[in-house]
């Protein structure tokens, strides 16, 4: 609920602050406020909506009653943001899809057939750009469906000359449409909201790059394709906050192609893509905010350390002045926290006495002192339910590995409970077989240093012994650590040869 409300304050913060900061270099607004005046014939409506494109989501804007059957003036002081909005009818019906830009008095006359051959406009430049594609696109999909047919009913019949004849028209339309988009839109109208759009939508040409063996070199057209992503998309002008295609391209992009890469690949393209941003302060404002949510929010292995780099490089290096005191604060907090168990971070020796509780450090138990390649650090509380099931998991994998000779790691468990008879109850009655800690006694508070009082119990963190790095800081399912181990010594054999190299 805590995400939710986080998220919810975000958007409305947004919303409010796009009317107070304005796009760089952006020409002002000819009137103070709007009228936006539609003629909607046959309309029904006692209500009609406006509404915005917030990335995926709709956000009403303004509703109102007709002033006369199918009229409906839009009139007031304030001025609209830049962006695609819709005409939602009484019923939820789409109406329209326009362009709120620079010019906001304008007149609008459509139906409710949402056929736009009948649809025009009256002093809006930049909407008629878009009716004149959208009736196009309608003559072509036309074309494009008769065409469909003959080619389908010509293949059923063998005539296979025919069926080539229409898939021709069909490539010939296809770079009709083209031409039109990249000649009497992008670059006829450079600075439209709908042109950049349209660019937008270009997919990236990537070349065919080749091996020294003449193989298509993919590793080289997957680094292009990353670096070149955002080439067709103005990341420095906000108004892209306000079409349904943004947050398609920044969860395709991150969320996707970057996703499963390792932190410090996805950290590098994350300050190539805000460094793009930064000469709109709503648009760097927005991109800082979705990254941050996403990347602290994610359970993928690794992300935390993403959070801590957007963290450290934007919000707590004075980038971000609309954050208040408050919610610095807790940023600081934060990053603090996670700093000293992000995954590559060497994890402090414990020193922690045994069910003994011999009050002798000389024999209390290290987590060090292990012959296997690998430590869990198992934090748990005898009384959670969670603990005992994921204990009992652990023990079958241990147990399991360990008959055929396959056990590569130790377990270092420590328990978390206040009551120490409980505690040393629960360790005698289960007889595990790797090293038992606990009693809140040791040579560091390491309930405090791995984040315990805070995330609770149960806890994992697994340590390469010879390095002493963490290499895993969240907990997994227990019958995937040894496919765990094994992607991770893969990756360190690829780096080792790319090393060599």
């Amino acid at each position: 609920m805590k995400k939710l409300i986080l998220l919810f304050v975000s958007v409305i913060m947004l919303l409010s602050l796009s009317q107070t900061y304005a796009q760089k270099g952006k020409k002002s607004t000819p009137k103070k406020g709007h009228e936006l005046i539609f003629h909607i014939k046959d309309s029904p409506d006692n209500l009609l909506y406006l509404v915005i494109h917030y990335n995926d989501k709709l956000i009403i804007k303004d509703s109102l009653p007709p002033v006369s059957p199918g009229l409906f003036i839009f009139k007031g002081d304030n001025v609209y943001d830049d962006g695609m909005y819709s005409l939602v009818s009484e019923s939820k019906k789409l109406y329209l899809n326009f362009i709120i830009d620079n010019n906001q008095f304008f007149e609008y006359y459509l139906d409710t057939t949402t056929n736009v051959d009948n649809f025009y406009t009256k002093n809006s430049p930049e909407n008629e750009e878009m009716l004149k594609f959208q009736r196009k696109t309608t003559q072509a999909q036309k074309k494009a469906a008769a065409w469909g047919a003959k080619i389908k009913e010509f293949k059923d019949l063998g005539k296979t000359d025919s069926a080539d004849f229409y898939q021709q028209k069909l490539v010939d339309l296809n770079d009709e449409m083209m031409t039109f988009i990249n000649d009497e839109i992008i670059a006829a109208h450079p600075d439209y909201l709908f042109s950049k759009m349209q660019k937008s939508y270009r997919n990236i040409d990537v070349p065919e790059f080749k091996t020294e063996t003449g193989e298509i070199d993919r590793e080289a057209q997957n680094y292009y394709f990353k670096n070149h992503y955002w080439d067709n998309v103005d990341l420095a002008d906000h108004r892209f906050i306000y079409i349904p295609s943004f947050e398609p391209k920044l969860k395709e992009y991150f969320l996707k192609y970057l996703y499963h890469t390792e932190s410090d690949t996805i950290n590098k393209y994350i300050d190539l893509f805000l460094a793009k941003t930064e000469a709109d302060t709503l648009m760097f404002h927005y991109c800082v905010d979705w990254l941050s949510y996403n990347f602290e929010t994610s359970k993928i292995i690794g992300h935390d350390a993403v959070f801590y780099h957007i963290a450290k490089n934007n919000q707590l290096a004075g980038k971000c002045y609309w954050l208040d005191q408050d919610i610095l604060s807790k940023y600081e907090k934060r990053v603090k926290r996670i700093e000293p168990i992000l995954v590559g971070k060497i994890a402090p020796e414990l020193i922690i006495p045994d069910t003994n509780m011999s009050e002798n450090p000389r024999d209390w138990k290290s987590s060090y002192h292990s012959n296997k390649p690998y430590t869990i650090l198992w934090f748990y509380d005898p009384t959670c339910p969670t603990c005992k099931k994921e204990a009992k998991n652990l023990r079958l994998v241990y147990d399991s590995l360990e008959n055929i000779g396959k056990r590569n790691f130790d377990v270092y468990a420590i328990g978390d409970n206040p009551d120490l008879k409980v505690w040393k109850k629960y360790v005698k009655e289960n007889n595990y077989p790797w090293t038992n800690v606990g009693g809140n006694k040791g040579n560091m508070d390491y309930l405090e240093y791995f984040g315990i009082y805070e995330t609770g119990n149960p806890a994992m963190f697994v340590v390469n012994n010879r390095t002493h790095e963490i290499i895993l800081n969240k907990r997994i399912d227990m019958f995937m650590l040894p496919q765990f181990f094994e992607e991770y010594e893969r990756i360190q054999q690829r780096k080792l040869e790319e090393g060599n190299n």
